[in-house]
């Protein structure tokens, strides 16, 4: 099972305004069995067993300099 990542990382790239996607393996069970065209995400997850988490991808969402403007023009209507 995958193991579950620490919040205090979590938190630390989120303060720094970075958005973090962790990338996983692992095996479906008999999924041709499963109509996963018409299930959800979740629950193919629900499925998945012997999660391994191979690691982390850290995106950035910097505030633009010219963002408080824009903000304030679009509220101004």
């Amino acid at each position: 099972m995958m193991k579950l990542l620490s919040t205090q990382v979590v938190d630390d790239f989120s303060s720094k305004s970075f958005r973090l996607l962790a990338v996983a393996v692992g095996t479906i069970p008999n999924v041709g069995n499963l109509d996963v065209h018409h299930m959800s995400q979740q629950q193919i997850e629900a499925h998945a067993v012997d999660l391994e988490l191979l690691g982390l991808v850290a995106l950035t969402n910097f505030v633009r300099h010219d963002s408080k403007s824009t903000i304030s023009e679009l509220q101004d209507g």
